[in-house]
């Protein structure tokens, strides 16, 4: 296990055994690095009842009170919820992990957003229903964990463009970034801008959003399917209400 003091702090986040973790008196946002498994969790926060999802890379949100009651896996890669002591768990490796808590409504979201989900807007699609359930993003509050950094993020025409269709919606940047390297052209994609950008169009500004910016294919700490693919394996990070 990895001590505690080996890992860096990020603003408002607390150094935790298996990972970095945010708490106040309403909630714990909890972003892990490789150890942190359903058992580890379970075991590290015992007050909490586990839901997690059969990630598909899709669009589709569900209740977590839905996942629980199945017998089944269920495939979504979001899930919400308004109960307490439930934590609502994503697994990724380089794909992104946000959390979403709404204060005033008491709902809360875990969303697990792989290139392939930025692109088609699962952030946005979620957000829209928290609202449609009754949550004031305005006042919202969104923690980005652990992914892919733009340096390790080199990606092919057809993802730039996939991604710069998803980035539609903001004008003056870019989430591609372009170098010649012998001769030949190289993209890079910038996940966290596009990120904030969908968090933003929901109404969630910059200002309420807590970034917990580790490139999960350079950092030892953490799992990364770009750096070891099938060899690899998952992080498990969760937002759970008190």
């Amino acid at each position: 296990m990895i001590s505690s003091m080996s890992l860096k702090l990020y603003p408002g986040f607390e150094s935790h055994k298996l990972g970095h973790v945010f708490e106040d008196a309403t909630v714990t946002a909890f972003f892990g690095h490789r150890g942190a498994d359903r058992e580890a969790l379970q075991k590290a926060f015992p007050d909490y009842a586990i839901s997690s999802l059969k990630q598909t890379h899709s669009d589709i949100a569900v209740s977590a009170t839905t996942v629980i009651r199945s017998g089944d896996p269920v495939e979504a890669d979001a899930q919400y919820s308004s109960e307490k002591r439930i934590a609502l768990c994503i697994r990724t490796a380089d794909c992104v992990p946000v959390l979403i808590h709404d204060r005033e409504s008491g709902l809360i979201a875990a969303i697990h957003a792989g290139w392939r989900g930025v692109a088609n807007g699962i952030i946005v699609k979620t957000g829209r229903l928290l609202t449609e359930k009754g949550a004031r993003l305005s006042s919202a509050r969104a923690w980005v964990g652990p992914h892919i950094g733009v340096e390790s993020f080199e990606v092919g025409d057809d993802v730039a463009a996939q991604l710069e269709a998803a980035f539609d919606g903001v004008r003056g940047f870019s989430p591609v970034m372009t170098s010649v390297v012998g001769g030949f052209e190289k993209k890079h994609i910038d996940l966290m801008v596009i990120v904030r950008a969908q968090l933003s169009s929901l109404g969630i500004d910059r200002e309420r959003v807590m970034e917990c910016n580790i490139n999960t294919v350079t950092s030892n700490q953490h799992e990364s399917f770009r750096r070891d693919r099938e060899k690899g394996g998952r992080q498990w990070s969760f937002i759970a209400l008190k």
